[in-house]
Order: structure tokens, then C-alpha cells, then sequence
């Protein structure tokens, strides 16, 4: 019985991996340093991101993505 749940986990995480494959997201894991991981998870547990990896994407397109600024006309 748990076999078939563990195998039903590995399909959905391979599906769930091809989704995000598709829409052109990348998969990359980093070392960070504890006290981050601290933060990270301070940040999620107060609910201000509803996961690390939403925290850690958040937090990575604000320091790299250069937005424009709105045009007024």
C-alpha cells in the first residue's frame, strides 16, 4: 500500500515538474546561509509568504528583474 502512495507522489512531482518545465521555470538548487534559512521560514510561518518557495522567488525577482517604471502621459 505505501508503495503505490510513493509512486503516486513521484508522478504527481514529475508532472508538477513538466508543468513547470513548460512555462519556462527553472529548477536550481542553492546553499544559503542559516541565518537566511531562518528568515525564510520566520517569513512564512508569520504568513507573510505563503511558502519558502514563493518567499524565495518573490525575493529573487525583486533583486534581479528590472522593472519599468509607469509612464505617465
Amino acid at each position: 500500500m505505501i508503495e503505490m502512495a510513493d509512486q503516486a507522489s513521484r508522478e504527481r512531482a514529475q508532472r508538477l515538474r513538466q508543468i513547470r518545465r513548460e512555462r519556462g521555470d527553472r529548477e536550481m538548487n542553492v546553499w544559503i546561509p542559516h541565518n537566511v534559512g531562518v528568515a525564510i521560514d520566520r517569513a512564512v510561518a508569520t504568513g507573510r509568504y505563503p511558502s519558502r518557495q514563493v518567499a524565495i522567488a518573490h525575493v529573487l525577482e525583486a533583486a534581479f528583474v528590472q522593472k519599468e517604471p509607469d509612464k505617465v502621459t
